[in-house]
């Protein structure tokens, strides 16, 4: 295996636990939770919310009090571990509420530092298109997740067996990557930034950053609740939990297809595309009937969502080429906020109106917004980006390398 090949799949597996595992494995595990445990709704919404709130510290501390990528790396990879682990070992909400605190925090820091060092290697090597690679981890990780959902719940094994098992995966997995993770950052910007170099942003910094903020928000409706709605829609339990490595497949697929996109159609453009995509699916989710308009509403989302992280992540690259941390860390943290306040204001507001419909409109308003943003298109001059980015502007790469 070639080094830029290991490098993406590195950061593949990064993605896959920081936020397939760290993240998202709530989503498919939340029924289950209910029926074994008696978690209600708006409590679901509290632990997934709790760990969105986590993700956002975690994303200020990587802004704030920056630590090395190895350091920062490898205690991402132990909070995530240790928090998948301890959400097995208990049944009471308050220590719940704690272990998912604990997996946000790790997973930002795995995503900010593990983005950054993966997509730096694989630009100093010159294979950027290995990115999609890289950023299909998350789909992998949630298809892994669903799927091991669906093969252990039919054996009768319970909520806390699968937490118990998620850990033990995430253990195997971070022992791989453990020894590999950090080390030359500095050399690979360097020979990222003077042999590959990137064309201009075509925006404005502030519109991207409002842009990933309202898609956190956004997003975060469908996801968290997936198994939910469909079953609230269809009533049938059995086939619920299977729209979630369904959502995993369509989010693989599209983030790797991806990489044959022209290279004339730009950043904001894909991220344009996203936000109407996603917007498309939320209203499908309410307006459409049976299940082939859920499973054409989960695949809307599913397309939309990586997608929307790597174009966004390519996107600070341009206004940051020379160490994008900051930016990466700052648009994470919009994000954070986006994402925490999501699940609980759409729990809170199902428990209230009897369904998913409202909170699903109200996602699909917000995406059409983040797409009008991704319209203004004239980057401004004068901020504190463009001051610090500007000397670092360098031509279109003679190699038309997309970024």
């Amino acid at each position: 295996m070639n080094r830029e090949l290991r490098t993406a799949l590195i950061g593949m597996t990064v993605l896959a636990l920081a936020l397939g595992v760290g993240r998202f494995v709530l989503t498919p595990l939340l029924p289950l939770m209910q029926a074994d445990d008696g978690l209600t709704l708006v409590a679901g919404g509290w632990l997934a919310s709790t760990n969105m709130f986590g993700y956002l510290l975690g994303a200020l501390l990587c802004a704030l009090r920056p630590l090395p990528p190895r350091a920062s790396l490898r205690i991402g990879a132990v909070a995530v571990t240790l928090a998948t682990l301890g959400m097995g070992l208990s049944t009471q909400l308050e220590v719940w509420l704690a272990w998912r605190f604990v997996a946000g925090v790790g997973s930002a820091a795995l995503v900010v530092h593990g983005i950054a060092w993966s997509m730096t290697r694989l630009r100093a090597a010159g294979r950027p298109l290995l990115e999609h690679v890289m950023f299909s981890g998350t789909g992998v990780g949630i298809v892994g997740s669903g799927l091991l959902v669906v093969a252990m719940r039919p054996l009768g094994v319970s909520a806390s067996g699968l937490w118990t098992t998620f850990g033990i995966i995430t253990v195997v997995l971070f022992a791989w990557i453990w020894r590999r993770l950090g080390g030359g950052e500095a050399t690979a910007a360097a020979n990222a930034t003077a042999t590959f170099p990137a064309p201009r942003p075509s925006g404005p910094a502030w519109a991207l950053v409002a842009t990933y903020g309202l898609l956190g928000f956004a997003y975060t409706i469908p996801t968290a609740f997936l198994p939910l709605i469909a079953e609230h829609q269809l009533h049938l339990p059995a086939l619920r939990e299977w729209f979630w490595p369904m959502f995993g497949v369509a989010m693989t697929g599209a983030t790797l297809a991806l990489r044959w996109l022209p290279m004339r159609i730009d950043n904001r453009s894909v991220l344009a595309a996203c936000s109407v995509s996603l917007s498309c699916g939320m209203l499908l989710s309410v307006a459409g009937r049976g299940v082939a308009a859920l499973v054409l509403a989960t695949l809307l989302i599913g397309i939309a969502t990586m997608p929307v992280v790597m174009y966004t992540m390519r996107e600070a690259r341009l206004l940051a080429p020379r160490n994008p941390v900051r930016l990466i860390a700052a648009l994470t943290t919009t994000f954070g906020v986006g994402q925490a306040a999501g699940p609980a204001f759409a729990a809170s507001l199902a428990a209230r109106t009897g369904g998913f419909a409202l909170p699903l409109l109200v996602g699909a308003g917000v995406s059409a917004i983040a797409m009008l943003c991704m319209l203004i298109r004239t980057p401004r001059r004068g901020t504190a980006i463009d001051r610090e980015v500007a000397p670092c502007r360098v031509p279109r790469s003679p190699a038309g390398l997309r970024s």
